[in-house]
């Protein structure tokens, strides 16, 4: 069966939920909304600018691009060309003691199967175990309603978001990745997504009213470095976009932190 149309208008949905989030949590400051035209599709771009995040993005690209050899390989198919839709949406708060939001969807279309991929996870700027745990539980209660294996799914993650220079931890890894998930497991990709914004609003409303120092603010332009450095120079994702023709500030203006110190 052919989803494909319901994962798209799914992703717009996202889009919309991310707005909505954003009004509820970020004031009635607008929006910037952006669209850029790429040699391998389109790119659009919602930011949002407020009291509680100094940046909230959502990047959404609809891509044709070259079907990956491991992927045709794993569907056995031939076809050469693919469709590609990647939502990511980054959330940078003013208050370091509420950790940076992230989650990622994507949804390779090729020879009328549809392969879903990515994952959450939030980045705390300080040692923060309750809010980890408080995270984790939701994307973990998500994982066992969908027969799911939450410890594996942490794993991919944990092995995947680590700094091959630093060794560092990119992210808390209370969150989960995928890299290939069938269509019929659709609604778990839907539940994952609903989890982040359930799980990331608690935090944002627990956290954004502890009192902030100076000294917390200069930490939070450190821990931008270190996740600017990991998109600059580790994600395959950001350059092989930029490779393939993709505009700078579609990706890094929208992706990267407002201020880092590295």
């Amino acid at each position: 069966m052919d989803t494909s149309q319901d994962v798209i208008l799914f992703f717009q949905d996202i889009q919309i939920r991310f707005e909505k989030f954003c009004d509820e949590y970020n004031g009635a400051g607008g929006f910037e909304k952006k669209t850029w035209d790429s040699p391998i599709g389109k790119i659009d771009a919602v930011i949002s600018q407020g009291a509680v995040f100094e940046k909230a993005s959502a990047v959404y690209c609809d891509l044709d691009i070259d079907t990956p050899p491991v992927l045709a390989q794993k569907l056995g198919t031939g076809i050469p060309r693919m469709r590609g839709l990647v939502l990511e949406v980054n959330i940078f708060p003013n208050n370091p003691h509420i950790p940076k939001g992230y989650i990622e969807l994507r949804a390779n279309i090729v020879g009328g199967k549809t392969i879903l991929a990515g994952g959450t996870d939030i980045f705390p700027y300080f040692h923060d175990s309750d809010a980890r745990d408080m995270f984790a539980a939701g994307i973990c209660d998500v994982c066992k309603h969908h027969h799911q294996d939450y410890r594996a799914l942490r794993k991919v993650r944990a092995d995947f978001f680590k700094s091959k220079y630093t060794k560092e931890d990119v992210g808390s890894h209370a969150g989960i990745y995928f890299f290939y998930l069938e269509a019929e497991h659709f609604a778990f990709f839907k539940d994952m997504a609903e989890a982040f914004f359930k799980g990331y609003g608690d935090l944002v409303a627990q956290k954004k009213n502890i009192p902030v120092t100076d000294q917390d603010r200069q930490h939070r332009l450190k821990c931008h470095g270190q996740w600017a450095q990991w998109i600059l120079l580790e994600d395959e994702g950001t350059k092989f976009g930029l490779d393939k023709g993709i505009p700078p500030e579609a990706l890094l203006g929208v992706i990267l932190p407002p201020a880092a110190i590295f």
